[in-house]
């Protein structure tokens, strides 16, 4: 494994080093020096040997031969890969020190002469990896570069700001406590929006690596932000407050509403009255199918089925066939209709489930089946029949990698029963109540 992660590392830097090592083109671009173009090449050369005490030595002549604003962004790139190499051969804490701060030189010397929000972005989550103690330096480095890159931030680059945001509010006391917090809450709903713009991106692209990434992403800021409030009680509290100070145009209400509503869901705190008349508000603003699910999912939480039907079904209805969420909203309306004891319906409903929830459905349609077990068919056989149906559907739902029950196998007909009634092992079964075969076992 430790040869691997060496091999990784010197194929990397041996992209890197590429340009360096065909500086000459690039030099004529730039009209450097013979000496500059000697001294960029011996970087390179030494780099792609790992001999990164040597590189850093030529980097140090290049820089003076060519002048710090000849240097380009693969220039500046490749002594901060050096000086990053440097860090792990020399574990002194004085040298540690010296090396940090000769790459933040490295950074703030480009950033000079080649300011973008992307190297802007990239040091200051450099400065937050590192513990950095200017945080003031951060907080503008980031604040120049978040919200103009958006969802071209790197995955990084998110953790680290949002990382930074929860240690400012745990650092911060007395009044400027509560400021910190809302400012921090605020930037949590900017990023997970930009994250969703990222995966959709990359979903487009059929690039599961990259929505995986992002995934990853979303599930470190929901776990810093339980820094923010750490429970329902806490975190009703701090967004009851902010619910008053709602924006008055209404695209932009809706937006924060949709904001709050996310962060209660995830923290399952969607059993709340804040959720509840947030969720109410949304649909009074704009009677969306992800409002009326909102609203369902309150009354679902809050064991009020009856009610959280009515919404399910008004979600499906507003999606549509081609609806992204159609399969989400239809499991939670199967759902419910199981547990308001419409079992027909909620198998129905559930067989059309597809996606990611259709594993989770075929455990509805196991329900439905084996609850209606005593009273669908003619003889006794028939009806424990029903069970072996059951079974098949949580069987499906195991393939789709939810946990597997053999509580319907263990209600079906025994081999005496199925004997008795002339069946052997291997036969099918037809069941009438639900137009569909099973196989006698």
């Amino acid at each position: 494994m430790i040869k691997t992660n060496k091999m990784k590392l010197k194929n990397l830097l041996l992209v890197i080093f590429i340009s360096v090592l065909g500086a000459n083109s690039i030099a004529q671009e730039r009209v450097l020096s013979e000496d500059c173009k000697k001294y960029l090449s011996l970087m390179g050369t030494y780099g792609e040997q790992e001999m990164w005490r040597d590189a850093a030595n030529f980097f140090v002549k290049a820089y003076t031969a060519c002048g710090e604003e000849k240097l380009d962004h693969t220039d500046w790139n490749n002594a901060r890969a050096i000086y990053t190499s440097m860090l792990k051969i020399d574990t002194t804490s004085t040298r540690q020190i010296e090396l940090k701060d000769t790459i933040y030189w490295c950074y703030e010397t480009e950033l000079k002469h080649l300011k973008t929000a992307d190297l802007t972005a990239e040091y200051a989550a450099k400065l937050v990896k590192n513990q950095a103690k200017d945080l003031a330096k951060i907080d503008k480095l980031f604040a120049e570069s978040v919200h103009e890159l958006k969802e071209r931030l790197s995955i990084n680059e998110m953790i680290y700001y949002f990382y930074h945001l929860v240690g400012n509010y745990n650092r911060t006391k007395g009044e400027e406590k509560e400021v910190a917090r809302n400012f921090a809450i605020e930037e949590y709903l900017k990023l997970s929006d930009y994250i969703g713009i990222a995966k959709n991106k990359y979903a487009a692209d059929n690039n599961q690596k990259g929505v995986d990434g992002y995934n990853r992403a979303q599930g470190y800021l929901d776990n810093y932000f339980t820094q923010l409030a750490k429970d329902c009680e806490m975190l009703v509290e701090v967004l009851a407050k902010k619910v008053n100070t709602l924006p008055k145009e209404k695209d932009e209400k809706l937006a924060k509403i949709q904001g709050y509503l996310s962060i209660l869901e995830k923290r399952g705190c969607d059993q709340t009255e804040l959720y509840g008349q947030l969720a109410d508000s949304a649909i009074s603003i704009s009677p969306t199918a992800d409002a009326y699910y909102a609203q369902g999912n309150y009354f679902k939480k809050r064991n009020e089925d009856r009610k959280a039907q009515n919404y399910f079904e008004k979600a499906v209805e507003l999606e549509g066939e081609a609806g992204e969420n159609l399969n989400k909203y239809m499991l939670s309306l199967a759902a419910t209709q199981l547990s308001n004891k419409s079992y027909k319906a909620a198998f129905n409903t559930a067989k059309k489930v597809n996606g990611e929830e259709k594993g989770k459905a075929m455990i509805v349609c196991a329900g439905a089946i084996g609850a209606l077990a005593n009273s669908c068919g003619d003889t006794t056989f028939d009806r424990k029949a029903n069970y072996w149906l059951a079974d098949d559907y949580m069987k499906k739902a195991s393939a789709l990698g939810e946990d597997y029950s053999s509580r319907y196998a263990n209600g079906a007909p025994g081999t005496t029963e199925f004997f008795e009634a002339g069946k052997k092992a291997g036969d099918s079964v037809y069941l009438s109540c639900w137009g569909e075969s099973t196989t006698v076992r």
